[in-house]
Order: C-alpha cells, then structure tokens, then sequence
C-alpha cells in the first residue's frame, strides 16, 4: 500500500469520529486538514468549484432554449460562485441523501427501506423550500436595500413576489436532487481518492479565490451602478 492509499485509509477509519464535528482538524502524514463532518474542507472547494461552473453552463443552456442567447452572466470568469454554497449546504445539512444527516445527527437510527425512501423525499423537499426562500430572500433584499430587480417571475404562473415562485422552485429543486443523487457523492469520493491535498490547495487558493473576487466585484458594480455590465454575449438566433 502506498502513502497516498495510507493516508486515504487513516482518514477513512476516522471517519465515524471526526463526521460529528462541524470543524476538525485531523493530523495525516504530519499535516493538518480542515475537515467538515469528516470531508476535507478543500475537496469541498473543488467539487463547489465544479459546481459554479456547472450551474454557469446550465443558467447558459436555459437561456439559449429560451431566448436564443449565450453571455457571460456578468461575470469575467465561467462560474457562479452562489452555486459552489449548494455542496457546502448540502454536506453540512443532509450529509446523504439515503441516510438523512441534519448538521451531522443522524434522523433515522436505522437504514431501512422506508428511512432511504423518506430521506430522500425529505432531501427533495428541502432542496425545493431553500431553493423558494433563498430566491424569495435574496431578491426583495438587493430589491430593498439597493432598488435593484434582479429577477422578475411575475409572468410566470404560481409566484409569489416576482422573486420567487412554485415552479422555479420545483425545477431548481428537482435540478439539484438529480444532480446530488447521481453526480455528487462519487465526485467527491474521486477527489478524494485522486486529489492530493496540495494540488487541491494550489487550485482552491488560485482559481477558487479567483472566482470569489469576480462574485465581489459584480456585487459591487450592481451596488454602485444598479446593474452588472454583461461583458460578453452572442445571439445564437
């Protein structure tokens, strides 16, 4: 067994300890890593990275079915930095998506055939409240406190205000359940398992802060001018 498989195994037999604290730091071949509920906080990083860039494309794809038009989504870089917060969310509030976690407390005590059927109609469900509150949220604030209309749904049928509505909510929700029920859980273990911890940290200190600060600097622009400049776009029809 080499290092690498060393290490991946000490962090695997720890698992059940360091999975109940929100933050720990667990010593691997004299190092420290962050963890989240057992999961190295930078492994995190990179599938929210993943993430951003996912939810770039999909806002992209919508956009060209719809209205014939690709842009950069007021952002210089191809990530959306607020969809990187769903991995995070979501590791720390569900954990998984069979055996329901809330902030690292198992719901049921046994894994059954109902508990895997009820955690993920939970899991579904939550996807589509966060999804309708933090819409409705985040829209009447930079609404309110910047007069900036970010989003408009009031054509849409079913909405409440036009920054949130039922339909939105159940696609954006049944989006990221799909995407959370396939795709996530063996993203991660392959990052895990592939990953070294400093190529992770390289990438993360770089193209994950890269991404943080294009975010900043389109609040800031939506601040002060009421708007982000589009800084590219093209009529596909």
């Amino acid at each position: 067994m080499d290092a690498g498989s060393s290490a991946l195994q000490t962090i695997t037999d720890a698992d059940n300890e360091y999975r109940k604290r929100l933050f720990s730091l667990h010593e691997v071949e004299g190092r420290k890593r962050l963890m989240i509920y057992g999961v190295e906080f930078v492994h995190l990083y990179i599938i929210g990275i993943c993430m951003a860039f996912l939810g770039w494309v999909v806002e992209n794809a919508a956009r060209m079915i719809s209205l014939g038009i690709l842009d950069s989504r007021y952002h210089i870089l191809p990530f959306i930095s607020p969809y990187a917060l769903i991995v995070f969310a979501f590791h720390i509030v569900v954990g998984d998506i069979d055996d329901f976690t809330f902030f690292g407390h198992k719901v049921f005590k046994n894994r059954t055939v109902k508990s895997i059927i009820l955690s993920n109609v939970i899991t579904l469900s939550l996807f589509c409240l966060l999804t309708f509150l933090g819409e409705l949220a985040v829209g009447n604030l930079w609404d309110k406190c910047f007069g900036v209309q970010l989003w408009n749904y009031s054509g849409q049928p079913l909405h409440v205000t036009q920054y949130a509505g039922l339909i939105p909510a159940l696609g954006y929700g049944v989006g990221c359940y799909l995407l959370f029920r396939l795709v996530y859980t063996p993203a991660l273990k392959l990052v895990r398992r592939k990953m070294k911890i400093k190529a992770a940290k390289i990438i993360c200190l770089t193209l994950g802060i890269a991404i943080v600060l294009d975010t900043l600097r389109m609040m800031i622009c939506i601040m002060a001018f009421g708007e982000a400049p589009m800084i590219w776009s093209v009529a596909i029809r």
